[in-house]
């Protein structure tokens, strides 16, 4: 099976509890130093926009559990309308 990958500048969809999903794109990361394989999202709810960081363990422990898929800059769109 295909392993997801967190990249900066695609737009993933995270599936919550009682499958609420949540639209987000990463912003950067960091490849090097102190503060390695840290990424910053940019989430899209319904009621507001937040940035937040991650660490890229916790997007592939999202992966692993099914709870994350790529999505097209169309389906972002969606979100924001």
């Amino acid at each position: 099976m295909f392993k997801l990958k967190i990249k900066v500048g695609h737009y993933y969809e995270l599936i919550l509890k009682e499958d609420r999903k949540i639209a987000f794109s990463v912003l950067y990361g960091f490849e090097r130093g102190k503060n390695k394989d840290v990424y910053t999202l940019m989430m899209y709810t319904d009621t507001k926009n937040f940035e937040f960081p991650i660490e890229e363990d916790l997007f592939d422990k999202w992966v692993k559990e099914e709870r994350v898929r790529e999505i097209t800059s169309d389906e972002v769109l969606v979100y924001a309308l």
